[in-house]
């Protein structure tokens, strides 16, 4: 066999073994040649990512009463990140012969900083009334400060089925930019940031999730809006820049993403005893590595 028929072969298995695929050549194939080897084609892009961001879920807890036992109190939980300069990263387009084209990335080295804090504000009370005897007086939750890193990256949306009169993407498939939180403290206790934070159906957000990083992990996955087409055709003089804000009610958040500034969201108001809001803006500026 050819030195080319042992390359292609030896391509073969290597992006064959990344996508999990058996690739067991039979005695006649191995003595084809070339000519019988379907060799993948790949094509790499190595990128540059700067994030910076801040999530944050604020919650009321009132169960105050006239001469019943209750506490109020509000609770803030923030998160926010910064990878504080471009850190690198790079997109795999991996092609093989009757199968769909696959995307595979890679995370960054950690850096810059990641940073959660919880507190609590307008802290009260309500007990019975003489001549009844009181109930032992609760106190706050105690909530945690962490540090630690950022890696992010940018991977696939999950596949959506299309109808027969819908456009398919001619961008390529979208793709959803990835925080984690690499290091510090986890905060899984009585002050933790809000749990199961749901998200208004949208575009790309089937695979989108959110929250105040907890614990160290995977803290965002959320849509920007860029195609891999335009990722893969990016010049070393082209700079992208995407804002994604969140805001709403912890039970339909809503996404909005956009290529310039979005402002700030708004606080939103709590009324009653269980309320939870949340809000986030995250900035990602894309360049080609240099």
């Amino acid at each position: 066999m050819s030195s080319g028929s042992h390359g292609a072969l030896a391509l073969s298995a290597f992006v064959a073994a990344a996508l999990g695929l058996a690739l067991v050549p039979s005695a006649a194939a191995a003595h084809a040649g070339a000519a019988a080897v379907k060799v993948p084609k790949v094509k790499v892009a190595k990128l540059d990512l700067d994030v910076a961001g801040y999530v944050e879920t604020r919650q009321l807890t009132d169960t105050t009463s006239n001469c019943s036992p209750g506490v109020t109190y509000t609770q803030t939980n923030e998160y926010t990140f910064e990878t504080s300069k471009y850190v690198g990263t790079r997109l795999v387009h991996i092609v093989l012969p009757g199968r769909d084209p696959v995307i595979t990335s890679g995370f960054s080295r950690a850096a810059g900083s990641a940073n959660i804090a919880g507190g609590i504000t307008g802290f009260g009370t309500t007990n019975y009334c003489a001549p009844t005897e009181q109930d032992p007086e609760p106190v706050a939750p105690r909530c945690v400060k962490a540090r630690g890193k950022t890696r992010v990256a940018l991977v696939p949306a999950a596949k959506q089925v299309f109808d027969e009169d819908d456009l398919v993407p001619l961008g390529g498939q979208r793709m959803m930019l990835t925080v984690i939180r690499s290091g510090g403290a986890q905060d899984l206790g009585s002050c933790s940031g809000a749990l199961g934070v749901e998200i208004i159906p949208g575009t790309d957000t089937a695979s989108a999730f959110v929250s105040t990083s907890w614990m160290p992990g995977v803290s965002l996955v959320l849509p920007t809006g860029l195609g891999s087409i335009k990722l893969f055709n990016l010049k070393r003089s082209d700079r992208l820049r995407r804002s994604i804000n969140l805001s709403g009610p912890c039970d339909s958040v809503r996404v909005s993403t956009g290529s310039g500034s979005l402002g700030a969201p708004a606080p939103g108001r709590l009324n009653a005893d269980g309320d939870c809001w949340l809000r986030a803006r995250i900035v990602l500026s894309v360049r080609r590595s240099r």
